[in-house]
């Protein structure tokens, strides 16, 4: 049987920026394997109440694994968006970084677009305006949650400016099957023909499965922090 394996330690690093984010996925973590150990308590006493031990998971123990799966991606979401908050606000503001380059073409292209937010046009005319303007900038990149592998690529990664030779695109690919089935199960109850309208068939989702499925994704946020860690530490003081 796979587990939901412990969290990657935090950066031993100094690196306040990293904290929050990585409190946040702890507090998720702790939250998904308590949801495993109800499973684990469901699974045992159906086995009991049965006459042999083999047999399929009943709904409320497949409901619960589901559950697990959507509270990782919220748990994923809200500590990406608060790493990118918390580490972006450093890393942008080092001249010639990448991540100051990603923002600065960023903003030209939503100057040069045909309808300016009026929250950018505030921004710009405000008191602080490099201030006002990159408390803008990654308001846009934290506004939605996250969809998609595209979505830490362009939204995490390149925002922070971390390399893409130091996180994949195949590790990040990797979570598409995750995000596949979080959206099936958040917006379609992981039904498996919506169309039909007697049909009422539900995916049928193994613990295995569906922790590996969360491992997958605790593992790429970790990941996450630690690239954005060792660039926080590099460009200390400079």
């Amino acid at each position: 049987m796979v587990d939901i394996v412990p969290l990657r330690a935090a950066p031993k690093d100094r690196v306040p920026e990293i904290r929050n984010a990585y409190r946040f996925l702890t507090g998720t973590h702790a939250s998904v394997n308590g949801l495993f150990d109800a499973v684990q308590t469901l699974s045992t006493a159906r086995r009991a109440a049965n006459a042999t031990n083999v047999g399929r998971m009943k709904s409320d123990e497949m409901d619960v694994l589901r559950s697990a799966i959507v509270l990782t991606s919220s748990g994923l979401d809200a500590s990406m968006k608060r790493l990118v908050l918390d580490a972006g606000k450093f890393l942008i503001n080092v001249p010639g970084s990448s991540a100051r380059k990603h923002f600065e073409q960023g903003i030209k292209e939503m100057l040069a677009a045909k309808t300016i937010d009026q929250p950018l046009k505030d921004a710009i005319v405000s008191v602080n305006p490099a201030e006002s303007i990159l408390r803008y900038y990654l308001s846009t990149k934290t506004k939605a949650s996250m969809q998609g592998s595209g979505d830490l690529k362009s939204r995490v990664r390149a925002v922070l400016g971390i390399p893409a030779t130091r996180i994949t695109d195949g590790q990040l690919d990797g979570l598409d099957n995750f995000f596949l089935a979080r959206n099936r199960i958040a917006h379609s109850m992981d039904y498996v023909n919506l169309t039909e309208s007697k049909s009422r068939a539900r995916r049928n989702r193994s613990s295995d499965e569906v922790a590996t499925l969360c491992n997958t994704a605790f593992k790429v946020a970790t990941d996450f922090m630690h690239a954005a860690a060792e660039l926080l530490v590099a460009n200390r003081g400079r």
